[in-house]
């Protein structure tokens, strides 16, 4: 049975609400009657497309767009939307075409100029990418995404000045334009600019903290100006999120190596292989470090897998990882952003060269140097030892031994001298003497040691963790079980946060001596780090069981049952801390924090208001205590206590939230506004903070701020239902109902249970005109929520425009059952009685709601009116003054219609 043009629109419809709903089965359904209503509809072709587009069926978009165009050839939009398809389903040169034809019927389309160009760009036509770029900015010079991507092709280009301008504009339009950020950072890294390059992927990370490109790119950076700690975190932070990143696991090893952690580098440059199979920087990197400690069987190994790759490969030289610059695309996925990769860090080993030219003549005259040295200074065992090198090299062991004997009758304790002879004994085959004198440099090892072990110290006095990390190193190459030097290098791991590290250190030390009280101590502190609570607490309860006065160990031992939940036991360890020492302020502040766990306020108080006698200017205690006033409600005590804490912390974000929050409870907006403000400043990502500031604009009537603040959060949490919803309240404010239906749409896309955005969205249909709407809104929230009063109340105002009068009697009436003191309820059900002819009725419910409400001018006025039609005067006069006592803000006329009234009816003289 066919339908009618008018059938076909009605579908059409109903199929944009759908799509604008996010329900695009639904909306390809009912374009698809549409079209075969109404066959020539290149509308509903087009909409469908764009359904199908949504759910990657592009094949089916790029058929619904051809129709489109075959019944209307001059349809712009339809050849852009067709081109987008093809861009999504990597059709380059059908894309290029369609975007082509858009510019032809529209000139001026400023989309279809960008995607042309990203197409280009995508196909490595860079000069016509660069042309549609700027084509797009000169119709639409505020669009950061063109900036962006024109920059990318001028860094192709080897433009870096004209990139960094053109990622700069970007940025001056969209602060918070993580790829222009990105690739921003990546141009001032290539010209050198390191601190530049930091600072914006610094705040890359802090829009995207999830993004391991961004970590790995901080982390070039930071190698590249010797900051090794701050690479180290990068590279680590970036393997967390991407586990099997190979060029971060190799680089990894590269800062490893630079601070002397020859193992870890050496586990990192496997990673990577295991990652990357054919990664030859990272073998040739393994080998080199092999190669240095003497495994040469292994370093060959790597070094010969290495080459067996590269002549495989058939490539001619090793190069580095290449380039992408980034070029975003519009209405399309966000292409992959530049990776700075090329840096990948593979240092070469140093291998020996045989000399050239005249070897024996420059040996001859470094030994006549030395022997000139030996004579005016003949009590120096290293000359002697020098000279021994130089006899040995031109192979003279007889004469080297001769020199390396007498360096060690000058120092018995000459550790290479040894060594050397040792060498050169077992050169002449003179095995037992050369073993003698291997063993002797063993006996001698321990106090070399020690020198490094002390200079180690040194080192980690002044800061240098590195370099002390080195030296502690150097000195277990030496002796492997020497326990202060593995200890003192697991303090400098944990110190640059490497707590894998320190705890394999401290667990070594353990291995080594089981009664070393602090190895317990600090591998608790670790593992404490990590979250790891039982292995802690079996470390902490060691050391008191070694130490029964430990007051630290029954603190620290105390935080991890607080983190199990074992709150009796983490207070039974405070209080002994406490005992043991009256001024450990951490065990004073964590017990506090247990107390109040427990709803044992008076005592959390006590310990909190204890720590800041302990530490009076403890901004911790200050704002610990004022949470607790702030929850027995004495709000100005919490106040108080939280401009203390700001007093000492000034970047305290989490106390100007709290103070926020309570300047907001007690009708103090400006103050709170301020407060939410210097939130946003400390932290711009501050959840909490832009949702409160956007509470209190609203209240403020700032509406449009509010609705700033609102957006800011929906970027943050683009799945927060709340978020939309309030917005939807703000843009229904200012009467933009369109847009206030989408944000409650939104919500309830996101949460379809969410009863309050449905009750909005329907009273936004309501004074958008769409009764039937508005009412499917209110039924459907009285589903989700049968109890919900409101839902009751606004479906009865719409059932009453509709002039179904019993079914808008029935929700008011239920909507009072729901809340006793829903005086407008009342009102309106006396308007309908009143508007019937029963006054009576009429007046009893507008009593009703002026009992509920005395100050309710339009309900005494109506009273009135309902009085004067039965006769009552006395009751209307005194409704009438009623309302004029109450009549603040209502209109001079209507005031004046009320005087008059009261003046005709014998009462106003």
């Amino acid at each position: 049975m066919g339908g009618s043009k008018v059938d076909g629109q009605i579908y059409y419809n109903r199929g944009v609400a759908y799509h604008k709903m996010g329900q695009y089965n639904e909306a390809i359904a009912d374009y698809t009657r549409a079209i075969e209503l109404n066959p020539g509809d290149c509308e509903a072709y087009n909409n469908r497309g764009v359904a199908y587009s949504a759910i990657q069926a592009y094949d089916k978009a790029i058929e619904d767009y051809s129709a489109a165009i075959q019944t209307d050839p001059d349809f712009a939009e339809a050849y852009y939307n067709r081109g987008v398809a093809y861009s999504l389903a990597e059709q380059n040169d059908e894309a290029i075409q369609d975007f082509s034809k858009t510019i032809e019927a529209d000139p001026e389309f400023e989309e279809a100029y960008y995607n042309r160009g990203v197409e280009y760009a995508v196909t490595g036509d860079d000069d016509r990418a660069l042309a549609d770029f700027t084509r797009a900015i000169e119709i639409k010079p505020d669009y950061s995404a063109a900036y962006n991507n024109r920059g990318a092709i001028y860094a192709r280009k080897q433009m870096h000045e004209a990139a960094i301008s053109d990622y700069t504009r970007a940025l001056e339009i969209d602060p918070d334009f993580v790829e222009a950020l990105y690739n921003r950072g990546v141009e001032f890294s290539r010209l050198d600019l390191f601190d530049d390059s930091i600072a914006d992927y610094s705040h890359a990370l802090e829009l995207s903290p999830e993004n391991p490109d961004l970590y790995y790119n901080r982390g070039l950076v930071y190698g590249r100006s010797k900051k090794t700690e701050e690479a180290i975190a990068d590279y680590r932070k970036c393997l967390e999120i991407r586990p099997g990143y190979a060029q971060a696991h190799n680089n990894l090893g590269v800062e490893y190596a630079k601070a002397g952690l020859l193992d870890m580098a050496i586990e990192a440059y496997g990673k990577a292989i295991e990652s990357n199979p054919g990664f030859i920087e990272a073998y040739n990197n393994r080998g080199v470090l092999h190669n240095r400690l003497g495994r040469y069987d292994e370093a060959i190994e790597d070094f010969t897998r290495a080459l067996e790759i590269f002549e495989s490969s058939g490539i001619g030289e090793i190069k580095p990882v290449p380039k992408t610059d980034s070029v975003t695309s519009q209405n399309t996925p966000v292409g992959p952003v530049e990776q700075e990769r090329e840096d990948v860090f593979a240092p070469v080993a140093e291998s020996a060269h045989p000399e050239t030219g005249d070897f024996g003549s420059r040996v001859q005259e470094s030994i006549d140097a030395l022997s000139h040295e030996i004579e005016e200074n003949p009590g120096d065992p290293e000359l002697y030892n020098q000279r021994g090198l130089e006899y040995s090299g031109k192979g003279f062991s007889e004469k080297a031994i001769e020199d390396f004997s007498r360096a060690i009758e000058l120092d018995p304790g000459f550790l290479e001298a040894y060594y050397n002879r040792g060498n050169e004994y077992e050169r002449v085959g003179m095995v037992e003497e050369a073993m003698a004198d291997f063993t002797t440099a063993l006996k001698i090892n321990p106090r070399y040691a020690e020198a490094y072990f002390n200079r180690g110290r040194e080192y980690q006095r002044s800061g240098s963790h590195e370099r002390a990390i080195s030296e502690y190193t150097k000195a277990l190459e030496i002796n492997p079980e020497y326990a202060d030097a593995i200890m003192f290098r697991g303090r400098e791991f944990s110190t640059i946060g490497l707590s894998d590290m320190a705890i394999r250190d401290y667990s070594h030390v353990i291995e080594i001596d089981d009664t070393m009280i602090e190895a317990h101590y600090m591998r608790g502190r670790e593992f404490a780090k990590k979250g790891h609570s039982k292995e802690a607490i079996d470390d902490f309860s060691r050391v008191i069981e070694m130490d029964p006065d430990c007051a630290a160990a029954y603190c620290y031992r105390g935080m991890e049952y607080s983190r199990m939940g074992r709150g009796g036991e983490a207070i039974d360890d405070y209080t002994r801390a406490i005992d043991l020492d009256p001024d450990c302020i951490d065990a004073c502040l964590h017990r506090g924090y247990e107390y109040s766990r427990k709803k044992m306020d008076k005592d959390a108080i006590a310990d909190f208001t204890r720590a800041i006698g302990i530490n009076p200017v403890s901004a911790e205690a200050y704002f610990q205590r004022g949470l607790l006033f702030s929850k027995q409600g004495s709000y100005q005590e919490a106040i108080s206590d939280f401009s203390r804490a700001l007093g000492i912390k000034p970047k305290y974000p989490e106390v100007y939230l709290h103070r926020g929050n309570l300047y907001s409870m007690i009708g103090k907006p400006e103050r709170a506004i301020e407060d939410y403000s210097n939130v946003l400043r400390l932290n711009s990502r501050s959840i909490e903070a832009y949702r409160g500031r956007a509470r209190e604009y609203s209240r403020k009537g700032r509406t449009d701020d509010a609705i700033n603040d609102y957006t800011h959060l929906i970027r943050l949490t683009p799945d927060d239902d709340l978020a939309y919803n309030s917005r939807g309240i703000e843009y229904e404010k200012l009467e933009r109902f369109d847009e206030a239906i989408d944000d409650f749409s939104k919500a309830i896309e996101i949460n379809p249970a969410n009863e309050k955005a449905m009750n909005n969205r329907g009273n936004a249909y309501s004074k958008r005109g769409n009764y039937n709407e508005a009412i499917a809104d209110f039924s459907r929230a009285i589903e989700i929520n049968p109890d919900n009063a409101f839902a009751f109340y606004n479906r009865g105002i719409e059932y009453g425009k509709a002039g179904r009068i019993q079914d808008a009697i029935s929700d008011f009436e239920r909507a009072i059952g729901l809340n006793p003191d829903l005086a407008e309820a009342y009102y309106n059900i006396g308007n309908i009685y009143y508007n019937n002819g029963d006054c009576e009725e009429a007046i009893e419910k507008f009593d009703r709601a002026i009992a509920i409400r005395h100050a309710y001018p339009r309900a005494y006025i109506n009273k009135a009116l309902a009085c004067e039609k039965v006769g009552r005067k006395g009751d209307a006069c005194d409704a009438y003054r009623d309302f004029i006592q109450c009549s603040k803000g209502e209109s001079p006329q209507l005031v004046e219609y009320v005087t008059q009234r009261l003046k005709e009816i014998g009462e106003g003289k």
